[in-house]
C-alpha cells in the first residue's frame, strides 16, 4: 500500500496543480543572496496564487499560494575543506505558502504590501555543502518573508526572504542551512 501511495503521490500533486492553475495567478521570480559559510544561492521560482482564503472582503486578508523552485547553491573552496567535500549543490523545492496582504492596492501608487510564510519539501543533490552535513537528500524548507507587489495591475514583485533547510533530525548529524535572499518577479494575473 505504501509503495502505491509513494508512486502515485507525485502524479496526484501534479494533477491538483494543473487543475488549480486554471483559477490562479501565475508568478515567476528570480532570487539571490547570502547564506551560512558564504553559500551563494541562486533561485528560480514559479508560484500560483489562488487568491484570498480568509478575510477576502476586508482591507487585509490571507491568500494561499503554491511555489515550486529550482536553485543552485555555490560556495568558495575553503582551504580547511578537503577537495572531495561538496561546495555546490542543486535544490528542488515545492510547497504551500500563506501570504497576509492588503487585498486592494493603495489607490495612487498601486502597491500591495505583504508578509508570507511557507513550508516545502526539498530534494538536494548533495548531503553536505561547505562542511554543513545535512545527512539526507530530502530536506524541509521553511521560509518567511515580506515584500510588495506594484505596477498598474500589481504585476511586479520585490521580496526579501529568510530560508532554513533541515531534515528535522530524521537522521543525524543535521547541521541545517540558513539563507537570506532578495527576489524580483512578475505576475501574470487573470
Amino acid at each position: 500500500m505504501f509503495l502505491v501511495i509513494r508512486n502515485t503521490f507525485p502524479f496526484g500533486v501534479l494533477l491538483l496543480l494543473l487543475i488549480g492553475t486554471a483559477k490562479a495567478d501565475l508568478g515567476v521570480a528570480f532570487g539571490s543572496g547570502q547564506g551560512i559559510q558564504d553559500i551563494k544561492p541562486y533561485r528560480l521560482a514559479v508560484s500560483w496564487d489562488f487568491g484570498p482564503i480568509w478575510h477576502e472582503e476586508a482591507m487585509w486578508g490571507l491568500n494561499a499560494a503554491w511555489e515550486s523552485s529550482v536553485a543552485i547553491w555555490d560556495g568558495p573552496q575553503r582551504p580547511t575543506l578537503s577537495p572531495d567535500r561538496a561546495i555546490k549543490l542543486n535544490a528542488f523545492t515545492s510547497g504551500p505558502m500563506f501570504r497576509w496582504q492588503r487585498q486592494q492596492s493603495f489607490t495612487r501608487n498601486h502597491i500591495i504590501p505583504y508578509t508570507e510564510l511557507g513550508v516545502g519539501l526539498s530534494w538536494l543533490s548533495e548531503t553536505e555543502i561547505q562542511g554543513r552535513v545535512l545527512s539526507l537528500h530530502f530536506q524541509f524548507e521553511d521560509k518567511v518573508g515580506f515584500g510588495f507587489r506594484f505596477g498598474k495591475h500589481p504585476q511586479f514583485d520585490i521580496a526579501m526572504r529568510a530560508y532554513h533547510y533541515s531534515n528535522c533530525s530524521i537522521k543525524r548529524p543535521n547541521s541545517g542551512v540558513n539563507l537570506a535572499m532578495a527576489s524580483i518577479g512578475v505576475w501574470f494575473t487573470k
